[in-house]
């Protein structure tokens, strides 16, 4: 279904536009993330999630750590409770560990094929445990993605997908209840074997940062080796 991807491209574009719409003072730099991702059956219908994604800037880095089970509802339904911890190390002087964020997360995923379309919906809520204070931080995250078979009898794939951030609450000395984030990827896919695949592209993302004298809009090579099992 070839009509979708005007739409999916429209959708980056809206991604694209948030720190215009906004029309606050943007600091911009270049990053890398790397991504690497497994997911399975255990035990039908109970599955399983495990991420590993460093990432890598001139003033610091870290690492996203994710694990998650999950239960199959349909084919292309299922529902997921995970565990996620992020480390931050920064560069000046002797690198050294400078704090780390733990955070629960709860996450609705459908995964349905709209033709030649495969598409991803991805909501999920989080409980982010910050340095410097007791109070939890709820924030709600969605994600929509569309990859689409271009060539080499479909192993290669243009890929799209969209991702905005939203603060629930309101804490001291840390988030404030809005709009949080926006993340735009756009790249290509390749297929390395049945259950794997390399996907590279550019990702846009922007932080809206109300404590500072600027936001933040990070410039990113993203590498992605997923291993989908399900």
């Amino acid at each position: 279904m070839r009509s979708l991807l005007p739409r999916l491209l429209a959708l980056l574009l809206c991604g694209l536009a948030a720190p215009a719409a906004l029309a606050r003072p943007i600091s911009s730099e270049p990053q890398l993330w790397y991504t690497v991702s497994a997911q399975g059956p255990i035990a039908e219908p109970f599955l399983y999630y495990l991420e590993a994604q460093p990432r890598f800037s001139k003033d610091d880095g870290r690492a996203v750590l994710r694990a998650a089970g999950g239960t199959r509802v349909t084919q292309d339904l299922s529902l997921w409770l995970g565990y996620g911890w992020i480390p931050v190390w920064s560069w000046d002087g002797v690198p050294r560990f400078r704090q780390n964020e733990s955070r629960l997360y709860q996450q609705f995923l459908f995964t349905p094929r709209l033709g030649e379309v495969r598409t991803t919906v991805r909501a999920r809520l989080e409980q982010r445990f910050l340095p410097g204070t007791t109070a939890v931080s709820h924030r709600a995250r969605v994600m929509l993605r569309g990859a689409l078979p271009v060539a080499a009898e479909g192993r290669l794939s243009l890929i799209v997908w969209d991702e905005a951030f939203v603060h629930l609450n309101s804490i001291n000395d840390g988030p404030q209840r809005g709009f949080d984030m926006n993340r735009a990827f756009v790249g290509v896919g390749w297929k390395l074997g049945d259950h794997s695949s390399l996907e590279v592209g550019y990702l846009n993302a922007y932080t809206r940062r109300p404590s500072a004298e600027t936001d933040q809009l990070i410039h990113a090579l993203s590498v992605s080796m997923p291993f989908n099992f399900m």
